[in-house]
């Protein structure tokens, strides 16, 4: 959808406003699931409906392609490139399993929006402390143990260009340690629509493509930067193909 540049402007302020409403009502649910006694598991719908709302909202609808590679009673590390704040919604919004979110700290203190992915059981990883980083990690197999897939973005940052950056190898390491696979994730779309350090939208579909898994049986954490650069080159292929 190719936009105009004051209609740009208007839809990005729209934008600002219905996802502040959103989050607000979303945050708040979550809330009364708390109160309630409602487990984790039980309150992922509030996060997926949050994400869709979002994305038709501002005119940016997720489709996905791939989900015949996912097992359905398997649980997975996802690993996705990163080139946009909409990347996050953008997986809530289509991906199936049951699964928690292995993100940056910083955006665990934004108001509202922080506490309820805490409430939510999503897991803040502090890369400037290694001992921080190795709890969250270990929090994260806890997930895994307990029935739930993790998803994490290896670059550790959003690409400003849409150029697949390295991939660092610690939250490959935990897929090791799990024995889970590994599930490439290609998203396309989401940097056009919303480049990192960007406001202004231009909306359009994104789309997200899931790759054949990677075992990791047999594995040892010393293999983890070998891992990291098999997965990096499949998700590099998948985004050649898109």
């Amino acid at each position: 959808m190719k936009l105009v540049w004051p209609l740009r402007f208007l839809l990005s302020f729209w934008a600002m406003l219905w996802l502040a409403a959103l989050t607000g009502i979303g945050s708040f649910i979550i809330v009364i699931l708390q109160i309630f006694r409602v487990v984790e598991p039980r309150m992922q719908w509030v996060a997926r409906l949050w994400a869709k709302l979002l994305l038709a909202g501002i005119g940016c609808p997720a489709r996905i392609t791939g989900l015949e590679n996912l097992a359905s009673n398997e649980t997975y590390v996802f690993a996705s490139n990163h080139t946009s704040a909409l990347d996050i919604p953008a997986l809530l919004a289509i991906l199936p399993n049951n699964f928690r979110w292995l993100a940056k700290k910083e955006l665990f203190k934004i108001p509202v929006f922080g506490p309820s992915l805490r409430r939510m059981g999503y897991i803040p990883i502090d890369r400037s402390d290694a001992r921080a980083a190795v709890k969250s990690l270990n929090q994260a197999a806890n997930r895994i143990a307990a029935g739930a897939s993790v998803v994490i973005f290896p670059e550790g940052t959003r690409s400003l260009d849409g150029t697949l950056l390295p991939f660092k190898s610690g939250g490959l390491g935990l897929a090791i340690r799990a024995g889970r696979p590994v599930a490439p994730v290609a998203i396309m779309g989401a940097g056009r629509a919303l480049p990192p350090k960007h406001l202004i939208l231009n909306p359009g579909p994104i789309q997200v493509m899931v790759g054949q898994p990677i075992p990791t049986q047999g594995l040892k954490i010393a293999d983890r930067e070998e891992l990291a650069r098999t997965v990096r080159e499949r998700v590099r292929e998948m985004l050649q193909e898109g």
